[in-house]
C-alpha cells in the first residue's frame, strides 16, 4: 500500500519530497486531497472531528514545488492543532513558527531550489499567512508556476474587466473588500472573492462573447 500511495503523491510532490511527506502523513493519519481548482485559497486543513482524520486539502494545478510548500503550511496547521487545539490563532506566534522550521528543515534536506533558498529562508525567519503576502518570493514562484514567464494577477486588473480563471470560468472584476476582491462570474451569475495576486487570464474591459455554463 505504501508504495502505490508513494505513486500518487509523486504525480503532485517533486520526487525528492515524497518519502517525506509519506511519512508526515502517516504519523499523523492524514486525509489528503488534491482538490478543483479554488480562487480564494490554494490549501486548507480541517481537524478531526470524532471519528474523522486530520484532513488536508491542496488546489489541483500548481507545480510540484509549490503543492509542497502549501502542504507544508497546512500541515503547521496540524501540527499546531495537536499541541493547542483551539487555544491559539490560526496565523498565530505558534503557528509561524512550526511553518518555519519546516521550511528550513525543507532547505536542509534539499527540497528547495538553490535559485529559492535565500528567498524561502528569509521567509521562514518573518512567516506571513499567506506566500503572497512577500512579494519577492511570491512573483520567484509564480514566475515558476508559468515557466518564467510573467502573469497577471486579479489586482493589476481595472475595475469591471473582465477574465477567466483556471478552471475556465469568466469573471468581471468588482470592488475589494478588505483583502480580496469580489468577482462576479459570468459563468454561473455568483460572486466569488479573489486573493490580489490570484493569476488569471485578462479578456479586456468589454463583455466578452458566447459563456459556456458550468
Amino acid at each position: 500500500m505504501s508504495k502505490q500511495y508513494k505513486e500518487i503523491l509523486s504525480r503532485y510532490f517533486p520526487p525528492e519530497t515524497i518519502d517525506q511527506v509519506f511519512g508526515m502523513l502517516e504519523k499523523h493519519t492524514v486525509q489528503l486531497t488534491i482538490s478543483r481548482y479554488r480562487s480564494s485559497k490554494l490549501g486548507d486543513y480541517r481537524p478531526p472531528h470524532k471519528q474523522s482524520r486530520h484532513r488536508i486539502s491542496i488546489n489541483g494545478g500548481l507545480s510540484p514545488l509549490l503543492t509542497y510548500l502549501i502542504y507544508l503550511h497546512e500541515y503547521a496547521h496540524l501540527l499546531v492543532w495537536n499541541k493547542f487545539g483551539r487555544k491559539v490563532s490560526p496565523h498565530g506566534k505558534q503557528w509561524k513558527e512550526e511553518f518555519g522550521s519546516l521550511l528550513r528543515q525543507a532547505i536542509f534536506l534539499g527540497h528547495v531550489p538553490n535559485h529559492l533558498q535565500n528567498s524561502i529562508l528569509a521567509f521562514s525567519q518573518n512567516v506571513k499567512a499567506t506566500f503572497a503576502a512577500d512579494n519577492k518570493l511570491w512573483k520567484q514562484l509564480q514566475l515558476l508556476e508559468n515557466g518564467g514567464e510573467d502573469q497577471v494577477t486579479v489586482e493589476q486588473l481595472p475595475v469591471n474587466s473582465y477574465f477567466s480563471a483556471g478552471n475556465g470560468r469568466v469573471f468581471r472584476k468588482e470592488e475589494k473588500l478588505r483583502t480580496r476582491f469580489r468577482c462576479f462570474c459570468l459563468t454561473n451569475n455568483r460572486r466569488y472573492l479573489f486573493h490580489p495576486s490570484a493569476i488569471i487570464h485578462p479578456l479586456g474591459e468589454k463583455p466578452p462573447g458566447k459563456i459556456h455554463q458550468q
